[in-house]
């Protein structure tokens, strides 16, 4: 009995060795979308739409530092229930004895906070992204500033470095594919 001959279907057939060559530059590729997404889809502002913009008076202000002792600057206005609290780059540079020389409970100021916030998962904190005294003419941070800030943060260069780093592994592999193709 004469054997049959196997027809090829025209896809290129992978052994497995060849599957995994490709693993490690998927898994890298796949990290780093995933973090993309992750920080994308967080709820930071990252427009100025995203912002409220609300003149209030101030009841009460803190200034201390926690147990660990990491500051927690943090301030109140009559007409929000909610504690406002300046987010740690803006902490690192705030001037509060000049703020509370300044600026006194019952002043009004102004404040920007992010509209996308939960405050289900804040826990009756939001975060304050502009703050300024208008009588004063006083400005101490931009919602802009902030923004900004939050868009050069390390989580979106850690995503970009693991796409790149996986494309780069992906090239690699497929020319050292292709050498191998070409000498055996």
């Amino acid at each position: 009995m004469a054997l049959r001959r196997r027809h090829a279907t025209g896809i290129p057939s992978a052994s497995i060795a060849g599957v995994w060559r490709f693993l490690p530059a998927t898994l890298l590729i796949t990290i780093g979308l995933s973090l993309l997404a992750f920080k994308d889809n967080s709820r930071d502002a990252r427009h100025d739409q995203d912002l409220i913009t609300k003149e209030g008076t101030l009841s009460n202000y803190s200034f201390k530092k926690t147990a660990e002792g990491e500051k927690d600057y943090g301030i109140w206005l009559r007409e929000l229930s909610e504690r406002l609290a300046l987010p740690s780059h803006q902490q690192q540079t705030f001037d509060t004895a000049a703020f509370q020389r300044l600026v006194k409970p019952g002043d009004r100021v102004q404040v920007q906070y992010n509209r996308r916030e939960n405050m289900g998962d804040t826990e009756g904190t939001r975060t304050l992204y502009g703050l300024a005294v208008p009588s004063l003419e006083k400005t101490y941070f931009s919602g802009e500033e902030t923004i900004q800030e939050n868009k050069n943060n390390w989580l979106a260069w850690l995503s970009y470095g693991f796409i790149a780093a996986g494309a780069i592994l992906f090239i690699y592999k497929l020319v050292q594919l292709k050498r191998e193709r070409t000498t055996a």
